[in-house]
């Protein structure tokens, strides 16, 4: 019974963060996204009723429109990430293809990926776990790795998921990472552990000067 309250409150967990990244992509959109559509549209306004500014001054007002323009798009950019993902919709299996073929890993890597055939579609916490996991794997060895070799493996073994991405990089100091809460790498790497915990999962890090190796086991819930 214990066990089964800790896996349903893990569950719950991660359904909230997938939640909380919904509204804020929502937020971003209507609100933030609104405001700097506005000032684009006021900086035209200026422009249609003719005025005529300094050089110096037309100059600026040219910069703001540049720049808002840019935060616009880094706006959308953002909420489109984290809102309604296409990927929750899809097999976990196809998801995990397109999140290869998206992030260029065939381009940048050697390597591959290698998906088991799984016995059911996992429920929708463990399926976005797993996601989540691939996902930050992916993007740390991008970011950090210096690797020329990166493998994305998930598997089907005795009712668990076990999902791996692994790298010939350079290493990092795993213990290190998922204690400093200020480091984006280790608050990802953190949360994994803790939702995987949640989920009745293991998850490990191993990671030396042959490279890195990220293994995520969890549960099969269909």
């Amino acid at each position: 019974m214990a066990l089964r309250a800790q896996r349903d409150a893990g569950r719950r967990s991660i359904r909230q963060v997938e939640h909380e990244r919904q509204r804020l992509g929502r937020e971003l959109h209507t609100g933030i996204g609104q405001l700097l559509a506005a000032i684009r549209i006021q900086l035209e306004l200026i422009e249609v009723k003719g005025l005529h500014p300094t050089a110096e001054i037309a100059d600026e007002l040219a910069c703001i429109g540049m720049l808002a323009d840019d935060a616009l798009e880094q706006v959308r950019t953002v909420s489109k990430g984290l809102y309604l993902p296409a990927w929750q919709t899809m097999p976990l299996d196809d998801a995990l293809l397109q999140l290869w073929e998206r992030s260029g890993m065939a381009q940048r890597f050697t390597g591959g990926v290698r998906l088991g055939p799984l016995p059911g579609e996992p429920d929708a916490e463990t399926k976005s776990l797993l996601y989540r996991a691939a996902q930050e794997g992916l993007s740390n060895v991008v970011r950090h790795a210096s690797a020329h070799r990166v493998d994305l493996a998930l598997n089907a073994d005795d009712d668990r998921l076990t999902l791996t991405v692994a790298d010939d990089g350079i290493g990092f100091d795993p213990a290190g990472a998922l204690a400093r809460a200020a480091s984006a790498c280790g608050i990802g790497l953190r949360a994994i552990r803790e939702q995987a915990a949640g989920l009745g999962g293991r998850f490990r890090v191993e990671s030396g000067i042959s490279g890195t190796r990220l293994e995520l086991s969890v549960p099969l819930t269909c």
